[in-house]
């Protein structure tokens, strides 16, 4: 049997980090359509659905700086253009999460080495 066939999981995730992966999912697949249809000239819109601050804080990320933001972005955009295949938004979306949380610990070990 193969493993990456496999239909089920094999680990039971917590209920918030499934949440913040499916709001990570959502804002990929949000960028990906309008990212698209800018791409192809339909670029009126003003309005972009943007979870960063649910997904930042979901996370455990006290309080949401330019700099934070700016970083966010850029993962945004990296893993946006990684994605060819519809199938792909998933495995994207935990590899943004994963960053996130690696981004997370480094500056909570900052702070912690000030105090």
């Amino acid at each position: 049997m193969k493993v990456k066939n496999l239909k089920t999981r094999l680990v039971k995730l917590p209920a918030n980090v499934e949440f913040t992966l499916f709001m990570i999912k959502q804002e990929l697949k949000s960028n990906l359509l309008l990212d698209k249809l800018t791409h192809i000239g339909f670029d009126d819109s003003f309005y972009r659905l943007d979870l960063s601050p649910a997904i930042l804080e979901s996370i455990g990320f006290e309080r949401v700086s330019d700099e934070l933001l700016g970083f966010y972005l850029d993962l945004l955009r990296v893993y946006c253009s990684k994605i060819d295949d519809p199938a792909e938004v998933m495995k994207e979306a935990v590899s943004f999460y994963i960053d996130l949380e690696v981004e997370r610990r480094k500056r909570q070990s900052v702070v912690k080495q000030k105090i």
